[in-house]
């Protein structure tokens, strides 16, 4: 079959469940007419006239989901929902590797009988390489999180060196997944012709679990430049540090608490504030150092980062982290560690500072310097900002669309 193309441009398909990363791939897709298609569990057809319509009449609290499920410039004529995956999810019926199983063997098989290339989503792409037989297309893979092997390596190190204290290690997908699905996932880079990853840190674990570097390319996430805005006026009061994310130990948490503890600064607080897992026990340990905004929303975490003096999350491994870009277009300079994408947007000493994981020592300086340096931290809120202009959702997307382009005329993509 003749290769899905448009104007001599080739057409691809991808997949995910729900709005993986606000639908920006398809979007870059879309916007530069190579998509074919997209493959998800639930799209909103709200650019048909008929269910915008119904859509209005719903409770809001539908309508909010619908619209989540939904972005302007990504047309729904090019989505093929699987509502069965949906259904399960919302019913709980199945594991969640099999309903991606499922979706990624569907689009491997789409993209073959359309002839497109194939560019799947990691934990997407096992499945869907294997269903997408050889000299059907290109195989892209887009690497959402550092190589399982070296996470797993990373996580097992860190409860060797913390005892019983960080629990939730135990919980994560990378300690947790079965023999044959770690196999997949460790596989998975292998399988692609290329690989795109949000950050040097992804691309140096993919490295060192035997992909070759020129087959591996950086592409810097993005962000809401118009939703995350620096405030009218710098905070005033005490220091503010916030966190933001889940309260576990891959964050780095305890060595944040610990940090905390340690710096003793008067006249200054920490919040921690974000969703989902929490670690209770590590949490109890530290009780009274913090303040805890637990369960905040979108628009509660945007107040949170302009009002505070510094945003850190002392991860020990990311495949980006959105909440660094977030932080730094709301004025909000960051400390972040060198297994992030903190490395790749923060300059030290200037929209921020970037530290090793685990080392405490190194977060208690950057704190006190910040308690002891006001009115040099508030300068650093401008490059704070600056930095994150460089790095808008249409430049992510520009880029992957020039990334794909140039496979296509065998050109390296970097």
């Amino acid at each position: 079959m003749k290769p899905a193309v448009s104007g001599g441009r080739r057409g691809w398909v991808t997949m995910f469940n729900g709005s993986r990363d606000g639908y920006q791939v398809p979007l870059a897709l879309a916007e530069a007419g190579m998509l074919e298609a997209l493959v998800t569990d639930w799209y909103s057809p709200l650019d048909r006239g008929w269910f915008g319509g119904l859509a209005a009449r719903l409770p809001a609290g539908l309508r909010g989901y619908l619209a989540r499920r939904h972005a302007p410039g990504l047309p729904s004529s090019r989505v093929r929902s699987r509502r069965g995956e949906a259904v399960r999810q919302m019913l709980g019926i199945g594991s969640h590797e099999t309903g991606d199983a499922r979706l990624g063997a569907w689009a491997g098989r789409l993209a073959s009988r359309r002839g497109a290339g194939l560019l799947a989503y990691s934990y997407y792409a096992h499945a869907a390489f294997s269903a997408y037989p050889a000299g059907s297309g290109p195989r892209v893979l887009f690497q959402v999180h550092p190589h399982p092997a070296s996470l797993r390596r990373l996580f097992e190190e860190e409860m060797a060196l913390a005892g019983g204290m960080v629990a939730t290690l135990a919980d994560e997908e990378e300690m947790t997944a079965s023999p044959a699905r770690f196999r997949q996932l460790s596989e998975e880079p292998g399988m692609a012709e290329h690989c795109f990853v949000a950050s040097a840190f992804t691309r140096r674990t993919l490295v060192e679990n035997g992909v070759h570097p020129d087959r591996v390319t950086v592409i810097p996430y993005g962000v809401d430049l118009e939703r995350f805005q620096p405030p009218a006026a710098p905070p005033l009061g005490p220091l503010r540090v916030l966190f933001v994310g889940q309260m576990v130990q891959r964050k780095g948490l305890r060595y944040l608490l610990e940090a905390w503890k340690r710096a003793a600064l008067p006249d200054a607080e920490l919040v921690l504030a974000g969703r989902g897992r929490m670690d209770d026990e590590l949490l109890a340990q530290y009780a009274g150092l913090f303040r805890l905004e637990r369960d905040a929303g979108p628009d509660r975490l945007r107040e949170l980062y302009q009002e505070s003096d510094i945003c850190c999350v002392p991860s020990l491994a990311e495949g980006f982290g959105l909440v660094y870009l977030e932080s730094l277009a709301c004025g909000t300079p960051v400390i972040g560690t060198d297994n992030t994408g903190a490395a790749d947007l923060v300059r030290d000493g200037q929209e921020g500072f970037v530290v090793p994981i685990r080392d405490t020592d190194a977060l208690v300086d950057r704190l006190r310097w910040c308690h002891a340096n006001r009115d040099e931290l508030a300068a650093m809120r401008t490059l704070a900002r600056r930095r994150a202009e460089e790095h808008s959702w249409p430049a992510f997307r520009r880029a992957l669309v020039a990334g794909l382009r140039a496979l296509d005329t065998g050109a390296h993509p970097g």
